[in-house]
């Protein structure tokens, strides 16, 4: 073999060495950037998901301090409107709290909310009704069938009310559960 052979031979294989050593160096960046990539991809939908979270136990507190103050008070706040139970209140606030909660959360969590809305508003109507009973006036003849009316009501507000809180309870319970931190889902590549 001649030193000229063996030179381009040596450096053949300097240069196979190179070319090897670029594209891992290639191939680890890419792989690297890309598990950056996903990180940050879910730590915004995390975000997101914290964020829908948050706002559907605030509105949960909200509602459930109105309801509260509306059964010790027996009666609906005057003027009642969503902007008065809480002040962060954007238009359409419900539908806007359900599809973030469906975007980024669980059906079970979105039906949770939902439950728990509906029941709010039914314990404020039972609410009204015992409003209306205690303010009717009549006969003193009408005087047995008025405290029917008004026992009746306030039988039909403590259940309602009792079935808002379980309602509230059970979400509260899955807030909790979307909110606990679990390992990523892997994805399909």
């Amino acid at each position: 073999m001649t030193p000229v052979t063996l030179a381009l031979i040596v450096a053949g294989i300097g240069l196979l060495g190179a070319v090897i050593g670029t594209a891992g160096t290639l191939l680890s960046t890419s792989l690297t950037q890309r598990a950056t990539r996903d990180r940050e991809t879910e730590f915004k939908i995390w975000e997101r998901r914290a964020d829908a979270i948050e706002e559907a136990h605030r509105k949960m507190l909200a509602l459930g301090n109105t309801r509260d103050t509306a059964r010790s008070r027996r009666q609906v706040p005057r003027g009642f409107n969503p902007e008065s139970l809480d002040p962060g209140h954007q238009d359409d606030q419900f539908r806007l709290v359900v599809t973030k909660l469906t975007l980024y959360t669980t059906p079970e969590l979105v039906q949770a909310y939902s439950m728990s809305n509906k029941a709010f508003w039914n314990s404020l109507r039972h609410v009204m009704q015992l409003e209306l009973a205690l303010a009717e006036t009549g006969p003193e003849s009408d005087r047995p069938r008025r405290q029917r009316n008004i026992n009746t009501a306030v039988a039909a507000v403590t259940q309602a009310v009792e079935k808002s809180k379980a309602a509230d309870e059970r979400l509260e319970a899955a807030l909790r559960d979307a909110a606990t931190l679990a390992a990523p889902r892997s994805r399909r590549r």
